[in-house]
């Protein structure tokens, strides 16, 4: 489970009521189930950027850059090009699904396994200037909760993100 309450304490929300999203039509075009605390943190916080810095991949937005269906498709695209050109990656790409994304270009992934648990998908982090990837057990709002907190940090982050604790949630227009 996921600490809702420890996570509005790291990064406080946005005034703006909930968002509703239709979660069947989403989870048929993407053709999988989707974590449910990703489902939290979206119907809750809405588009918007983390610390000026992070970008949770949204299901419905007028900002094509952060549309989560879009982008989860482009990153398959990439990455299968990576396989076919010899490079290692974590996982074969359509079990490493996108979820978020940085202003530096890097990109943090569920790792899709098992495939109808999305509950129990764990999150991978590639930076975009390196082949290195990092990981972490636990979904989205335990992963950025850790990040924010600077109880985990990771090498593909800049080491001043974020700037402060709370971190500032910037709801976009």
């Amino acid at each position: 489970m996921f600490d809702t309450q420890r996570f509005r304490e790291v990064v406080e929300p946005a005034a703006r009521p909930a968002v509703e999203i239709p979660w069947n039509q989403v989870e048929a075009d993407l053709g999988h189930e989707l974590p449910s605390d990703y489902k939290w943190l979206v119907e809750n916080y809405g588009p918007g950027t983390i610390d000026g810095f992070l970008e949770v991949l949204q299901p419905v937005t007028k900002f094509a850059p952060i549309r989560l269906q879009s982008r989860v498709a482009r990153s398959r695209e990439i990455l299968q090009a990576y396989v076919d050109h010899g490079e290692v990656i974590p996982a074969d790409p359509s079990e490493l699904v996108a979820v978020a994304v940085t202003d530096n270009g890097d990109t943090v992934y569920w790792v899709a396994r098992p495939q109808h648990a999305p509950d129990r998908w764990t999150i991978a982090l590639n930076s975009a200037r390196n082949d290195v990837w990092e990981f972490f057990d636990g979904g989205i709002v335990p992963f950025l909760t850790a990040t924010l907190t600077r109880e985990v940090t990771f090498s593909s982050f800049p080491r001043n993100f974020p700037e402060r604790i709370p971190a500032t949630f910037t709801a976009h227009a």
